[in-house]
């Protein structure tokens, strides 16, 4: 197929999938809608138990390849979804992260379908990797199916081989009092301000240590004039150090576990990333950048990231991550792609492919 046409089918593809709503947890329809895509191009493929979309290709084996692209987005199902092209860019919400990396599935389908694969491969549209997904549809997988490589592929990571994970652990801190009124009940102790004093000692121990900690959601009390019986806050801790970001974790637990006389605390575990490397001899990587060279690309930066792959390397799996294309404002409403790269970003993913399942 001619490079021009492929991308602008897989444009076709990309808006397609991104008009279809698909929130963390709700990624259903975009699943079916995926299937019956890959049916269509010659890749017949079934939704698990998870939600995951999986359509295999080539032999049979113990050692497939994986290529997953996550399903869902950051963006509620009521957002409205509007297509903006100009100077060279195409916006919408998820557009980049990660409709038009879904329908790059779709396209590897279609360029190795009268291809002779000497190892099993596997494309997977797998949920749960956005907001508090926990990375169930990657685990999920690799609970099922037996893979030797992970690829994870992302709408706007064209410039990078990410060659680690970042890895995370969520947590939801729930501070409880008594309530009452703020004159009359003066003294009596707020879950308020319980909550931003375990809060200010989290935020320390997380610098102290040299990791990331964001307080992502914050909520409580009842109206201003009360003093308020509860407050809630949700957690994410990051690092590209696992051990230190588990230790430092159970720090931040035991700060914001503890709670002055009056007030109760509860810590909830909401999900934990493993963290991980691929060494940068790694017979994966060399294949990564072999494909940017015959794909005519420069060298890529190779980083960190938060990925599907993270969940590849909680189990010892070689994992990296790529992308398709370049862009900007990930999961903000005017989100969007870089039309040019495209090209570039789909002959180096179809010569990724070639050389993972190559003999």
């Amino acid at each position: 197929m001619p490079l021009d046409h492929a991308v602008a089918r897989l444009l076709d593809d990309t808006r397609r999938i991104c008009a279809m709503p698909a929130p963390p947890f709700g990624e259903g329809p975009r699943a079916e809608l995926v299937a019956w895509m890959l049916g269509e191009a010659d890749a017949p493929a079934r939704i698990d138990d998870t939600g995951n979309v999986i359509a295999r290709l080539g032999p049979e084996g113990d050692d497939a390849v994986a290529f997953a692209a996550h399903l869902d987005t950051v963006f509620a199902a009521g957002t409205e979804i509007r297509f903006q092209e100009s100077d060279g860019r195409l916006a919408a919400p998820g557009v980049g992260d990660n409709s038009i990396a879904v329908a790059a599935l779709l396209h590897l389908a279609r360029h190795l379908k009268d291809r002779t694969l000497a190892r099993p491969l596997a494309l997977v549209a797998t949920v749960g990797e956005e907001g508090l997904g926990d990375l169930r549809g990657a685990k999920a997988l690799l609970d099922e199916l037996p893979v030797g490589a992970f690829v994870a592929v992302e709408g706007q990571m064209l410039h990078a081989i990410k060659t680690a994970a970042v890895g995370s652990v969520r947590l939801r801190v729930t501070v409880r009092g008594p309530g009452g009124h703020p004159w009359s009940d003066r003294g009596t102790p707020s879950a308020a301000h319980g909550l931003v004093d375990a809060l200010s000692g989290a935020l320390a121990e997380a610098h102290n240590a040299g990791i990331v900690l964001n307080v992502g959601t914050m909520s409580g009390g009842t109206v201003i004039n009360a003093i308020a019986d509860e407050a809630v806050a949700e957690l994410d801790l990051r690092a590209e150090d696992d051990g230190l970001l588990q230790a430092t974790a159970k720090r931040v637990q035991e700060v914001v576990g503890w709670a002055p006389a009056g007030l109760e605390t509860t810590v909830e575990a909401l999900g934990r990333r493993p963290g991980g490397r691929i060494g940068p001899d790694h017979s994966l990587v060399d294949a990564a950048r072999r494909a940017r060279e015959r794909a005519g690309l420069p060298p890529a930066e190779e980083g960190a990231s938060s990925t599907d792959a993270n969940a590849a390397y909680g189990r010892g799996i070689p994992a990296i991550t790529v992308g398709v294309t370049t862009g900007g404002h990930a999961h903000r409403l005017d989100e969007y792609i870089d039309l040019e790269p495209i090209a570039g970003g789909l002959a180096a993913l179809e010569a990724l492919a070639e050389e993972l399942t190559a003999g």
